[in-house]
């Protein structure tokens, strides 16, 4: 079992090994070849754990974040009528998808346009949660602040400094890299929403120019004398 503290903000991201001010000491190429061979052994040991791990991150987000709480609720609704897994968004199905998750990232370690991508395009699948549930940028936060929490103070990976200090590496880069895929998609949808209400615009522009030279003809012809 995991030993846990009464906090579950205790470790905050700005002390984590996250240093993106000094070369590359916040990217994956950061990892040693001993610190990838712990995250690997110590994932191996916590992932029959790992539902257990994730549910209780997932309700202490729940907690944290009444947005998701929200989210979860709803999800749950509609899965009630909804037998396709695939587009469900429960909690269950979020702790299932999330184990999958880091054993399709653990796999990519040795490839970080790969893993950057995987871990991006999770981001940028939840943009769409910004507009009618109000998701927004310091739910990631809050998910790594808890996360970094319970994985890090997990027995498994407390056992040796190496894990450690990898596990937190690993998930202060994946909540950057889950946020700015989720802010790159949010920007998009600005920018289409934007350039429709121009193209929007330009018609309305043009159907009252159009109208107001109507007017003008109708009052030009009214001011011509009759022959």
């Amino acid at each position: 079992m995991d030993e846990l503290s009464t906090s579950p903000y205790q470790f905050r991201r700005t002390q984590s090994c996250r240093v993106t001010n000094k070369g590359n000491l916040g990217t994956i190429a950061s990892l040693t070849f001993s610190q990838k061979q712990a995250l690997n052994l110590s994932w191996r040991l916590l992932k029959p754990q790992a539902s257990t791990c994730f549910r209780k991150i997932f309700l202490e987000l729940e907690i944290a974040s009444p947005k998701v709480k929200q989210i979860f609720y709803k999800a749950a609704l509609v899965d009630a009528f909804n037998k396709d897994e695939d587009n469900s968004a429960t909690m269950e199905v979020h702790i299932k998808l999330t184990t999958k998750f880091f054993d399709e990232l653990l796999s990519t370690l040795d490839d970080e346009n790969e893993f950057v991508a995987k871990i991006r395009g999770i981001g940028s699948a939840h943009a769409i949660l910004a507009k009618g549930s109000n998701f927004s940028s310091d739910i990631w936060e809050r998910l790594g602040e808890i996360a970094m929490e319970r994985v890090c103070s997990h027995e498994v990976v407390t056992k040796t400094r190496e894990a450690s200090r990898a596990w937190r590496t690993l998930i202060a880069i994946l909540i950057d890299e889950l946020r700015g895929g989720f802010e790159g998609e949010l920007r998009q949808h600005r920018k289409s929403s934007s350039t429709d209400q121009i193209e929007m615009g330009k018609v309305e522009d043009e159907e009252e120019l159009h109208a107001k030279l109507q007017q003008l003809r109708m009052d030009y012809n009214h001011t011509l004398p009759y022959t």
